[in-house]
């Protein structure tokens, strides 16, 4: 998925030259405002980041170095505008680790108090019987039997009693241990709930990039007017992992030109003097940024940005990237999204 979309951002690098200072265009859901009567978390979900170079032939090769750098920096650069802005946010990465235990921690309570719930029911019921049983027995024995018979009695009552109560704290936890083990698909893996919807995601910003922005597929008529993306409603899960109701997916391209593409690009300038123009573009520079309602999977705000105004390895560029790239998204309870704030690229 991330080559078709690095592929529609090298299409129209050669359509259109690279600008000095990046370019964006976002869209948002017709009429969509944050919600005004519910707190609004978001959850900054790990960036998918991609850096490396384009050499001479104009295939890019991946740099895992460059790509840790900069996954870093747009990672940091990401938390600190979430704070300026004064977001309620949480990191995916931090929720992840202690989501299984809690979830884990919150089957075995609920498990506990419906089983105390059930035997104590049935306790009760048993009791009752037993009491009246005994209430009559009593009854018709009690001008039969001597003191000490009585007293004997009452010592047997007692030690069934205590045998009863260890025999029930015994079914209890039985009964606590099966419940837990038949909820334990309860328990999702949160890990690969994860990387399934950084990969769903990756496919539709693929089909938001064709279809809406025009590269590779055709406007599609439906979409003429409106912005009606979705990851589905098993998003849901995500929230319910991360205690959040709103995901921020963020996914970065940046190719940077070899010297041999450098030096390509000076020979085709180069043959303009006689003639024989040859245009060799240069490195590719694209980020995608999606907020997702996690509730519906509904992608509420979508932004690309074209072109570059840093070296994302860096911190500076990283910082001005992700500055540029959420400045229309919309980040207060009943806070609609600006109008489309850039030209299509």
């Amino acid at each position: 998925m991330r080559k078709f979309a690095l592929g529609c951002a090298l299409v129209a690098q050669l359509l259109y030259p690279v600008h000095a200072a990046a370019r964006t265009k976002d869209f948002a859901l017709q009429g969509y405002a944050l919600p005004a009567g519910k707190e609004v978390t978001v959850v900054l979900m790990r960036p998918d980041v991609d850096v490396g170079e384009l050499q001479a032939g104009g295939m890019p090769e991946p740099n895992a170095e460059w790509t840790e750098a900069a996954r870093t920096n747009i990672h940091a650069a990401l938390k600190a505008e979430l704070e300026g802005r004064e977001i309620n946010f949480v990191e995916m990465e931090t929720q992840l680790a202690g989501y299984t235990q809690r979830r884990q921690d919150a089957i075995l309570a609920q498990c506990t108090e419906q089983e105390k719930a059930e035997l104590a029911a049935k306790a009760e019921a048993e009791a009752a019987v037993e009491a009246e049983a005994m209430m009559e027995d009593a009854v018709d024995e009690a001008v039969q039997l001597t003191a000490e018979e009585l007293a004997a009695r009452e010592e047997a009552r007692l030690a069934a009693e205590a045998q009863a109560k260890a025999a029930a704290e015994a079914e209890l936890e039985r009964e606590i241990r099966v419940c837990a083990t038949e909820r334990a698909g309860d328990v999702i893996d949160p890990d690969k709930l994860v990387a399934d919807y950084d990969a769903l995601h990756g496919a539709v910003v693929d089909a938001i990039i064709a279809h809406k922005y025009n590269y590779g597929g055709g406007k599609l008529p439906t979409q003429k007017e409106t912005f009606e993306y979705t990851l589905g409603p098993g998003t849901a899960a995500l929230g319910e992992v991360a205690d959040a109701n709103y995901g921020l997916f963020v996914m970065t391209n940046d190719q940077f030109a070899s010297g041999g593409r450098k030096a390509m690009q000076v020979a085709g300038a180069l043959g303009c003097l006689i003639g024989a123009c040859m245009i060799v573009s240069g490195g590719t520079h694209v980020a995608y940024v999606s907020l997702v309602e996690l509730e519906t999977g509904n992608i509420v705000w979508f932004n690309v940005q074209r072109g570059s105004e840093g070296d994302v390895r860096e911190v500076d560029g990283a910082q001005k990237m992700v500055a540029t790239i959420l400045t229309g998204m919309p980040t207060k309870p009943g806070q609609r999204a600006a109008a489309s704030s850039g030209a299509p690229n």
